[in-house]
């Protein structure tokens, strides 16, 4: 029998409806969220099922039996219904049963014992004026449940498929997202649960991800999209520009990385991360219900050892000598760097998006209160979790742009396993260890390399034997700590041309964890302990500025 929908066009017309399981709420602000309804609600009596529409800010619930909706409506007739300030309407619903409509518009079906639940959920994305990636949804989704697999596809609207390790956690998830914006104003939410058992992804790039299988084809570019703010939304506010600017050196020469007296940096290291469940966003239904919980958020990061966010914070720099290249210099060596961003608005200070929340606790560890250039840095997490383009960057004082995008740079040291292998993490030391240099560099060249880009000229230089012509590597000693932040920071990744090749050389430096005198490199091309006070000439010291 085909039933005879009533249009609800007019407000006059709403209170002739009759009684029925399923009640109508509209009016309803953005960011409403089904766990909201479902806990304002459940007062009134079991509810089988909920279906949020946020692109005409309704909603449908339908309860076990008919009484309980009229409990609702009744009371919420007597004393209205406020929701954010913003006063909404509650009648009954012209449907007798919520109808699940299926992926790709196929036809509905109804259940009249409930909603057919599963593991996948389906995800639709209205408005999305914004990118969206796996790596927005996995952002989004992992706070409420173990996700394995996302894909993205694009038809009408933005839609998402997301499989959950159970159930209970897809159920999860949609109650604390359905309605919900991801950011402030746009891409809003709608979630149910979809009819595949299970997804096939046969590659991890921006528009499908298997967490289960980290051996699929995977796109290098692909870079953690993560969020902001705490406000009504759950990623916060984006930014108005995408353009992309490229930046950083890029190594035509190779790697020369690996060096066999380090131990190898573990497999498993938090900088191929893919983020963990709830470490790397903050709960924003807390957040943008009682903002001062952010506090207790952030307090999270030092009870637990570990970040909250992707960004960090940079402060107290020399403005005239630093730059985003210089930045990343330093950075790099604790995790791969999206994105660097001096502030105009705070002389001295940059936020940094590395591409993990574990590599900025590492950031953190090893940086902070570390001197340079006559400051102490200071380097705490960042309130936002992601850095937008800036199409327009303003110029820092020595002529560089204030903002560069490093996706894609090489000079990253955890693009993939076998780079992030050749990896030892130490805390700044007077020592660095430097390699990919020609293979018969001299230690004057070296020392010259240091001068030339306004660093103090090294006190010792070591050179390992070399097990190749190809390249030489070593040690290299300053007086003192200060020295040698600032030696790697101005000279890492430094181009030294080279005649006889097709490339040029990028030097790469790190810190060690030994000074010089304590090694001893028998066949080595340059003395062990070289003095370079012996080779420095007064007018090379007196360049240093």
């Amino acid at each position: 029998m085909t039933s005879v929908t009533r249009k609800r066009n007019r407000p006059e017309d709403w209170g002739d409806l009759e009684p029925s399981p399923v009640i109508h709420i509209s009016e309803l602000p953005e960011h409403t969220l089904e766990i909201f309804l479902l806990r304002t609600f459940e007062q009134y009596g079991p509810i089988k099922d909920v279906t949020m529409m946020p692109q005409r800010g309704q909603a449908l619930i339908e309860f076990a039996d008919i009484s309980s909706a009229e409990s609702a409506v009744v009371r919420c007739s007597e004393i209205p219904l406020t929701i954010a300030n913003h006063r909404v309407r509650v009648n009954y619903s012209t449907s007798k049963r919520i109808v699940q409509r299926q992926l790709g518009g196929e036809s509905g079906r109804d259940y009249s014992d409930g909603p057919l639940e599963s593991r996948v959920l389906l995800f639709t994305i209205y408005n999305a004026q914004y990118p969206i990636t796996v790596d927005v949804i996995h952002q989004i989704t992992s706070r409420h449940g173990r996700v394995l697999r996302i894909v993205i596809f694009r038809k009408t609207h933005v839609q998402a498929m997301v499989e959950f390790k159970n159930t209970d956690d897809a159920r999860n998830a949609k109650r604390n997202l359905n309605g919900a914006d991801i950011y402030s104003g746009c891409c809003t939410l709608k979630i149910e649960f979809a009819r595949p058992a299970r997804l096939t992804v046969l590659k991890n790039d921006q528009e499908t991800w298997d967490y289960e299988n980290s051996l699929l084809p995977t796109d290098p570019a692909r870079i953690r999209i993560s969020d902001g703010r705490a406000n009504v939304s759950l990623l916060g506010r984006f930014g108005r520009s995408h353009d992309r600017h490229e930046g950083g050196s890029r190594s035509q020469n190779g790697d020369g990385g690996g060096y066999s007296f380090h131990d190898s940096f573990a497999r498993h290291s938090g900088a191929l991360s893919l983020g963990a469940p709830g470490s790397t966003l903050f709960d924003q239904l807390a957040l943008s219900v009682h903002p001062s919980l952010a506090a207790a958020a952030a307090a999270e990061t030092v009870l637990h050892g570990r970040s909250a966010t992707p960004v960090v914070m940079v402060y107290n720099m020399d403005m005239d000598k630093m730059n985003c290249d210089r930045l990343f210099n330093l950075l790099c060596l604790y995790g791969n760097v999206i994105r660097v961003k001096f502030l105009r608005s705070k002389e001295g200070s940059a936020m940094a998006q590395m591409g993990d929340t574990l590599s900025v606790d590492r950031v953190i560890r090893n940086l902070s209160d570390v001197p340079l250039l006559g400051n102490q840095l200071q380097i705490r997490p960042s309130k936002q979790l992601v850095i937008v383009d800036v199409p327009k960057p303003f110029d820092l004082p020595d002529g560089t742009p204030s903002f560069k995008d490093y996706t894609g740079c090489r000079e990253n040291r955890y693009i993939n396993p076998e780079k992030a292998s050749k990896n030892r993490i130490y805390p700044p030391s007077n020592t660095l260890h430097y390699w990919n240099c020609p293979p018969d560099f001299s230690a004057n060249e070296l020392c010259q390399i240091f001068v030339d880009c306004d660093a103090k000229p090294p006190s010792r230089i070591a050179e390992f034997p070399t097990a190749s012509e190809r390249s030489s590597s070593g040690l290299i000693e300053w007086n003192s700590v200060a020295d040698a932040v600032a030696a790697l920071a101005f000279t890492n990744h430094y181009s030294i041309p080279y005649p006889k090749g097709r490339f040029p050389f990028i030097m790469k430096l790190s810190f060690s964890n030994a000074p010089v005198q304590d090694r001893s490199y028998p066949g080595s091309r340059k003395s062990n302990n070289y003095d370079m006070k012996k080779t420095i000439s007064s007018s090379s010291e007196s360049s240093y500025r």
